[in-house]
């Protein structure tokens, strides 16, 4: 029943992605051919295990079997693309994103030999006696090609979280862009692959040793329940509401170890941030102060990284948090609350507020206004 269900939501899923226009093109049919290889990947263990279907399916024709499983080999590089297609904002498929075919070629290529060209009354034994979780080579394609999709995933959470670090470079807050449903969408289905992975490796260890087929019914049965409720959060979370994620610009950057930075860019900037305040406007970014200071852009940033030892975002936020001393302890404030004062400074987000200034400080900015008032 669940795996059903999966089935029709997802094909759902992806159907409403298209139709929805809310995606530029290549996202939009990335996403779409995710979920229908998810659509596909719960038919293919709905006709290998589900009593009724397979034998009608069988009955039909063997050849039908295992089809849909290719979507085990492709929905990997459909995800990492995806979370690619959003990040960057000139990304177009190219010729070398044919590599990431392989897994798809290599598992098409393994199931002609081991399967497709095998006699009738072969295949057919193949099914009828779930040969195919018995004998070591498809045992073994399994499992690699479900690893395989898991560093897939893997990497397209590596992709997110770098690119959580390049914002700093050049935004002053970051919480304004929202990555919470690309981060569930990779995460949860990096969870589901992983119990994938457990369960491959638990078939590969029947071959050796005996194993109770309750614990791999149960392993099975998390995975394509996990599966339906990823897919139903997903849908609650609504995709087509999801916000565009910014663009980041690639700077080449100097050296940082043997950069010589320019005393004059340097005192430009010290002068500046005291005299002008720009650290108070809340979504100042690393483009508009450069114009601002008339520093060109590689150099601003090299001089940052160089002599302040800091990306664009600690360096703002580290002015912002001095600030905040200053009228957190100034008698004009002294019934202004912490959120007042957060805000005033130029943070978005009372929680990284309050992580900048324990971590600058070495305290909370509640007790700080206590400590010095009693001094």
């Amino acid at each position: 029943m669940a795996t059903m269900m999966t089935v029709m939501l997802c094909f759902l899923f992806a159907a409403m992605i298209v139709a929805s226009g809310k995606f530029k093109p290549i996202s939009a049919y990335l996403l779409s051919a995710f979920f229908l290889s998810q659509s596909l990947l719960s038919l293919h263990e709905l006709v290998l295990y589900g009593d009724q279907l397979r034998y009608t399916v069988l009955g039909i024709s063997p050849n039908l079997f295992f089809i849909a499983g290719f979507g085990y080999a492709i929905d990997g590089p459909l995800l990492y693309l995806y979370a690619n297609s959003l990040i960057r904002k000139d990304f177009k498929i190219g010729v070398r994103h044919r590599l990431h075919l392989l897994p798809l070629l290599g598992y098409f290529v393994f199931l002609v030999f081991a399967y497709y060209i095998q006699e009738q009354s072969t295949k057919s034994e193949i099914i009828n006696h779930y040969l195919f979780d018995l004998q070591w080579h498809f045992v073994t394609s399994d499992t690699l090609i479900k690893i395989i999709r898991l560093v897939y995933f893997l990497l397209a959470l590596n992709l997110i979280k770098k690119y959580r670090e390049q914002l700093k470079q050049s935004r002053s807050s970051i919480e304004d862009v929202d990555l919470t449903w690309l981060k569930i969408l990779v995460l949860g289905f990096s969870s589901v692959a992983l119990v994938g992975v457990i369960l491959a490796f638990a078939k590969v260890l029947t071959l050796f040793v005996e194993i109770d087929v309750v614990w791999l019914m149960f392993l099975g049965l998390t995975a394509y329940y996990a599966t339906l409720c990823l897919v139903c959060s997903l849908l609650f979370f609504s995709a087509l509401n999801i916000s565009s994620v910014a663009e980041v610009k690639d700077r080449a950057e100097k050296s940082h170890t043997d950069y010589q930075a320019d005393p004059e860019y340097i005192e430009r900037v010290e002068r500046l941030m005291k005299q002008e305040k720009p650290y108070l406007m809340s979504n100042i970014t690393f483009d508009a102060l450069s114009q601002q200071f008339d520093v060109p852009p590689r150099e601003l940033s090299a001089t940052l990284n160089g002599h302040f030892k800091m990306n664009f975002y600690e360096f703002i936020n580290d002015y912002r948090i001095e600030e905040a001393k200053l009228l957190l302890v100034s008698e004009d404030y002294r019934e202004k609350t912490i959120t007042d004062i957060f805000i005033e400074v130029g943070f978005n987000s009372k929680s990284v507020f309050n992580t900048f200034f324990k971590k600058k400080v070495g305290m909370t900015p509640s007790e700080y206004r206590k400590a010095m008032s009693n001094s």
